[in-house]
Formats: structure tokens, C-alpha cells, sequence
């Protein structure tokens, strides 16, 4: 894994020479986790002993962890974790690689959030992780060691089903949904409509089960990809609001500052401070 720069200040973190790579928290190099970093690959964290005097930040949201909780993070994403008394794996998957192994699911509304695994789970990614290991570390049998990355991966997602299960079914087509088409598509019928059921109804889910509603959910989307983007740094702030399909760019600004409570050109200066 390394780290390269289009500008100066925006490092990415790519895979090399493979498609999956795992290592220990404590055993790695500082680089791989200190500074606001994004990476071009899916990564998983359990967190075996976890530190929660320090935070781990993803998309510029601070979240603790426990021992024993395990961390998604997926392309793009930015994230920063400084190293202290944290212990635990990271396995590291290349796109092709991830999808193929989950079936091509949405994460929207998993990255960043604590998974914590009940004990039936544990104790299975407990038994699987020294197979994954001695099998990377050895003979790399790539049938037998993409078998134990999806069981893996199945006991780690089957509790974030679990999460959606407890709730109505419909939400998780809905964050799907919305991660695709949050550009395009900000009306709440159109959400409605594609799940065959009322507005009304859909929004009473969401509040009940996330505490917003369709139109919240779409913002945080939006203003998630703007953080983003302006962390990049790739596009001026005008660049940005026509990205995002705003026609006038001082109503983005107004948008953001409303979803924030900064502007975006106080966001975009608090960036720039952190690569002096």
C-alpha cells in the first residue's frame, strides 16, 4: 500500500501489486493511518483493543471505538486515525475484489459507524482470520483464500443486516437508492416512487428508525460529496456547486452553510490550515 499525491495536499492510498493485503494495527508504519488520508480500495479495521480517549476520523465526522468493533471504510472516504494504544487487522480489498466477494451492495449508511458483532460472529471471525493469514502468508491458494474473505465478510455484514432487518426492509433500497442518484434526484416522490409506497409513510419510517427524513438524508449526502470535493481540491467552489447540480453558486454556498453551519470557504481555508 502506498501513498501518492495528485496536489500537494491530497495524499490517496492505493494497493500495489495485489488485490488484498492484511496486517496488524500496532506492527504498521504510522503513515499508513496518520494525516487526512483517502483511500482508492475498501478497507476493514477490527479494533481487538481499541483506545477511546483518541477518535478515529472518517469524512470529517470523529467516531470512537470499542474493542472489538470493526471500522468500513470505502473508496473515497477521508480518514485519519492517529496511532496510540489501538491493537487489531486491517484487511485491505481491492475494488473488483470487494464487490465480488459482497455482491455488489451499497454502503452508504454503514461507513464510519461503529460495527459491533455479537458473539456468535466474534468467535467466527475469531477462527477465520488465522486461516486468511497463514493462507496469505503461505501457499496463497486463491479459490481457498477468497472462500475465507467471504465468510469472513459474511459474518461482519450479516450483523449490519441485522441492524436493517430490525427496522423496515425498505430502508436499505433506499439508502442504495440515494447513493445513486442523490445528483440527479432530491425530491422525496422520487424515493417514494421507486419503493411503491407514500412519501408520508417513508418519511415516518426514516424518522422513526434514523431520526430524518428523506430530504435530510439527501443533504447529508450532498454535503458529504462537497466535503469531499473540496477536500480534493481539484475544483474551485463555483466547479463544485455545478457538480453538484446547483445552477447558482451562491445558493450552494447558502445550502452548505446551512447543513454545516460554516461556509465553504471557511471549510475550504480550515483544509488548507490542516497542509501548512
Amino acid at each position: 500500500m502506498t501513498g501518492n499525491k495528485r496536489q500537494e495536499s491530497i495524499p490517496v492510498h492505493h494497493l500495489t501489486s495485489s488485490s488484498f493485503l492484511v496486517f496488524t494495527i500496532e506492527n504498521t508504519n504510522d503513515e499508513t493511518f496518520n494525516g487526512l488520508h483517502r483511500h482508492d480500495f475498501f478497507e476493514l479495521i477490527w479494533f481487538t483493543k481499541s483506545d477511546t480517549n483518541e477518535s478515529v476520523e472518517i469524512d470529517f465526522t470523529p467516531h470512537r471505538f470499542n474493542d472489538n468493533e470493526i471500522c468500513l471504510l470505502t473508496p473515497g472516504q477521508v480518514f485519519q486515525m492517529e496511532k496510540s494504544k489501538q491493537q487489531g487487522f486491517v484487511l485491505a480489498f481491492a475494488k473488483d475484489l470487494f464487490h465480488e466477494l459482497t455482491g455488489n451492495r451499497s454502503f452508504f449508511t454503514d461507513v464510519g459507524r461503529p460495527i459491533s458483532l455479537g458473539q456468535d460472529s466474534l468467535n467466527a471471525i475469531q477462527s477465520l482470520l488465522p486461516l486468511i493469514i497463514n493462507e496469505y502468508n503461505g501457499q496463497k491458494r486463491i479459490a481457498l483464500l477468497k472462500s475465507y474473505l467471504q465468510a469472513f465478510l459474511f459474518h461482519v455484514l450479516t450483523t449490519v443486516d441485522a441492524l436493517h432487518e430490525a427496522g423496515d426492509s425498505r430502508l436499505n433500497k433506499l439508502f442504495q437508492l440515494i447513493d445513486t442518484h442523490f445528483l440527479q434526484q432530491r425530491e422525496t416522490a422520487f424515493y417514494a416512487g421507486h419503493l411503491n409506497t407514500s412519501a408520508k409513510y417513508l418519511n415516518s419510517i426514516l424518522k422513526r428508525e434514523r431520526s430524518v427524513t428523506i430530504k435530510e438524508l439527501v443533504s447529508q449526502r450532498l454535503v458529504l460529496e462537497a466535503k469531499r470535493e473540496i477536500y480534493f481540491g481539484e475544483l474551485t467552489l463555483k466547479e463544485i456547486a455545478f457538480k453538484l447540480g446547483f445552477s447558482d453558486p451562491a445558493y450552494f454556498s447558502r445550502f452548505f452553510k446551512v447543513q454545516t453551519g460554516k461556509s465553504a470557504e471557511h471549510f475550504k481555508a480550515s483544509i488548507q490550515r490542516l497542509h501548512l
